[in-house]
């Protein structure tokens, strides 16, 4: 009889799944089929999940962390703001993650929510993490509440663009436009963070004598 020691780990039936799911559309990630994937019979897929339920939220989970939580982990050690959304842009456009495409996957993961509340949901979360992550980023750089998030709102927007006309219209799919107008936005927070610093300083200086 075979260990439970043997066979694919729980790690390997998340990357079949959710290269599945990124294939071909959440109806192609069957057990079935990820056993035949991964060499194997079903019976050791129940020795890590206890149906497909569990494995499609270890799916979201899996891509609710490497795609988001260790990218931003990743630029943590930067000193500057500016340098950690600088190299978390550099990240955000790298093409593929270990065996995955970065922006099919991007886009399988929102095309699933958009038929199921239990990714929906997760997408949300995503969304919400991401653009808060950037505004607060902006508002270190000097930008108020309310640039600061818009700001945040039109790069993560271009990125989601980016992705989608990389599986369309790929000539059209430019990082380097992309890392430029991030670069803009951040110039954009400064300028403003610098022209406050101005006013505030104006306001500060005592009327002269007459």
């Amino acid at each position: 009889m075979a260990d439970k020691q043997d066979g694919p780990t729980k790690a390997d039936w998340v990357a079949a799944g959710l290269s599945a799911l990124t294939a071909g559309g959440i109806e192609a990630v069957r057990v079935e089929r990820l056993a035949v994937i991964l060499g194997v019979s079903k019976g050791p897929f129940y020795w890590r999940f206890k149906n497909r339920g569990e494995l499609l939220e270890a799916i979201i989970e899996f891509w609710k962390r490497d795609f988001t939580a260790d990218l931003i982990e990743q630029t943590s050690h930067f000193d500057t703001p500016r340098e950690r959304l600088e190299a978390l842009a550099e990240l955000a456009v790298v093409s593929t993650s270990g065996a995955l495409d970065v922006a099919k996957t991007e886009c399988a993961l929102r095309a699933w929510a958009a038929q199921d509340p239990l990714p929906r949901a997760a997408v949300r979360e995503v969304d919400a993490m991401r653009t808060k992550h950037l505004t607060e980023e902006f508002k270190l750089l000097g930008a108020p509440h309310p640039l600061a998030e818009q700001l945040a709102k039109a790069i993560y927007l271009a990125l989601l663009g980016l992705y989608t006309v990389r599986q369309y219209t790929p000539e059209l799919a430019d990082e380097q436009s992309y890392l430029t107008a991030v670069r803009i936005a951040l110039d954009a927070a400064q300028i403003q963070s610098s022209h406050s610093t101005e006013a505030s300083g104006a306001k500060s200086r005592p009327e002269p004598d007459i």
